[in-house]
């Protein structure tokens, strides 16, 4: 009768080993995921963005590109969203747009996983991205300083409630020590 205990036993064990070993992979999972799901977006914004006037002097600008480097790629069969990307991993990487297009094309590896392959982070890549299209450095500066004026709002509500409640805890010592008070009369 001992043997079927110590198999039930055994068999619990391993099924929450399992269960825990599957639980601890969810996160990396969901992390690539994410990761291909960030990349995804900032391809759809470049898109967006590579459709308006001048995008391409942007981008020599910005990746110090040549025509024969964007018209190598365009070639290549790329737009110019995957441009942006190539030229931003290249960038970010120290490799060339011609070893990034290969992964692209010829190995067919995903964004995240060039991003990845090459130590470098999908954020890093979106956000150099974005920058490219913030051609206006007016609005950039005026986000600043708002975000800093909202800062010195939270800080100030932060600074006034603390005073708040200092001067609620005064006041209820006060009323204590005076129904102690009473309390002494009586």
């Amino acid at each position: 009768m001992k043997k079927p205990v110590r198999q039930t036993i055994l068999l619990k064990r391993v099924s929450t080993l399992i269960c825990a070993l599957a639980l601890a992979a969810l996160p990396s999972l969901s992390n690539a995921q994410d990761a291909g799901h960030d990349l995804s977006q900032q391809e759809q914004t470049a898109e967006q963005e590579a459709k308006k006037p001048g995008f391409e002097e942007a981008l020599k600008e910005k990746y110090k590109l040549t025509d024969e480097q964007i018209k190598a790629l365009r070639d290549q069969g790329m737009n110019n969203t995957q441009i942006t990307m190539t030229a931003a991993l290249a960038e970010k990487s120290g490799k060339t747009t011609d070893e990034i297009a290969k992964m692209r094309l010829e190995q067919k590896m995903g964004w995240g996983k060039i991003a990845k392959e090459l130590g470098v982070a999908p954020r890093e890549i979106g956000q150099s991205v974005a920058s490219m299209h913030r051609k206006n450095e007016d609005k950039k500066e005026a986000r600043e300083q708002m975000k800093a004026e909202r800062k010195a709002d939270r800080e100030a509500r932060r600074q006034e409630k603390k005073e708040e409640r200092a001067e609620r805890k005064a006041e209820k010592k006060e009323e204590r020590a005076e129904r102690k008070e009473k309390k002494g009369k009586a």
